[in-house]
């Protein structure tokens, strides 16, 4: 049984990518900065891991919707942040 952990060489002699490898190569992969072989590799494990292609979709859509609003300032704390606030510290002081 082959070792999830490896890398396995394919029918060409080249080498094919993990889960684990797709995820440290996505930013050079949407960067295009692989080299040809990386490239080509990520591309070959793209076509057969659908988990991987919502990663790298997700990745995709995270970067377009940071540059769409990267000129808006996002609320992202909640409408009753002092109170929430305010019960975590009681909270914490009857422990």
């Amino acid at each position: 049984m082959p070792d999830d952990n490896e890398p396995t060489a394919t029918a060409d002699g080249s080498f094919s990518i993990r889960c684990a490898d797709a995820v440290e190569l996505v930013t050079d992969y949407l960067d295009d900065a692989l080299n040809r072989a990386d490239f080509a590799a990520f591309r070959h494990h793209l076509d057969g891991c659908e988990g991987c292609t919502i990663f790298v979709d997700q990745i995709r859509m995270t970067i377009q919707l940071t540059n769409a609003t990267n000129d808006r300032q996002l609320h992202i704390m909640p409408a009753d942040f002092d109170s929430l606030l305010a019960d975590l510290r009681a909270q914490a002081n009857d422990q």
